[in-house]
């Protein structure tokens, strides 16, 4: 998707087109991109707007959506914490209370505007165990570590990543499927707006094949997961595992003090 920026009323109007799709095809979980409520732009004053433009229409509306559709959204939006803004993932599980992941590591012009989360974001819908993390933070592979010890079998990013950097991008999102053994669903804007996005939403598996991508444009892709897959490749030494959970030597990773 490309989200226009300071169009809050538009976005959240093709948000909704593709939710209605998203529960047409049967999902129980659809992801967005990095800031899909606001555009994704560096400009304060716009993301301050797209922030209150949350907290009093989309927020009532996304949760109106998720309860009747019977789905999970996963939603990129500014918000106001303390006076301060942050770029955050939306959870939103059919209930009234919302699950918030603020972006821990900022990227650029960012620095300027966001103040940064300060935990990362481990929940459960219908028995799984999902993990969150926001574009630049796919090169951080210590976050996917932790979203998997923390027990995640799925991990939901949302991107907004330059085509500039494209080919990060594509290392990063197998990288971090293969290295935990886990699912990662990778929302991303395309076409061009602030910069020229990468686009290529995909969904990787546990051995870091792409199962499913749109190669450009706008567009749904739909993929049936089975979490308990994640196993196999974590901890099973036969055929095309990896099993790097099962020989991962914890003791040796612990820094001690005085030493690197």
């Amino acid at each position: 998707m490309l989200p226009a920026i300071g169009d809050f009323e538009g976005n959240l109007e093709r948000i909704e087109q593709f939710i209605e799709m998203a529960v047409s095809e049967g999902a129980e979980v659809v992801v967005f991109p990095e800031l899909t409520i606001s555009g994704y732009t560096w400009d304060e004053a716009i993301l301050k707007r797209g922030a209150l433009f949350f907290s009093e229409v989309a927020k009532k509306k996304l949760l109106k959506l998720s309860r009747e559709g019977q789905i999970l959204i996963a939603v990129g939006t500014p918000r106001i914490v303390l006076g301060k803004l942050r770029n955050s993932l939306v959870i939103f599980k059919k209930k009234k209370e919302l699950l918030f992941y603020d972006k821990t590591h900022l990227f650029r012009g960012e620095k300027n505007v966001f103040e940064p989360g300060e935990y990362f974001l481990v929940f459960s819908y219908r028995g799984v165990v999902f993990g969150t993390l926001i574009c630049y933070e796919i090169g951080f592979p210590e976050i996917s570590r932790i979203l998997t010890f923390k027990g995640s079998k799925v991990i939901l990013s949302a991107f907004a990543f330059g085509k500039a950097r494209g080919h990060t991008y594509d290392v990063a999102t197998r990288s971090r499927a293969v290295e935990n053994g886990v699912f990662l669903v990778a929302s991303s804007m395309c076409g061009e707006g602030f910069v020229e996005f990468v686009g290529r939403t995909r969904i990787v598996g546990p051995n870091g094949k792409v199962m499913n991508e749109i190669e450009s444009g706008e567009g749904l892709i739909c993929e049936n997961l089975d979490p308990d897959a994640v196993y196999h490749y974590r901890y099973s030494e036969e055929g095309d595992s990896h099993a790097y959970l099962r020989n991962y030597m914890s003791h040796l990773y612990t820094l001690q003090k005085g030493r690197l």
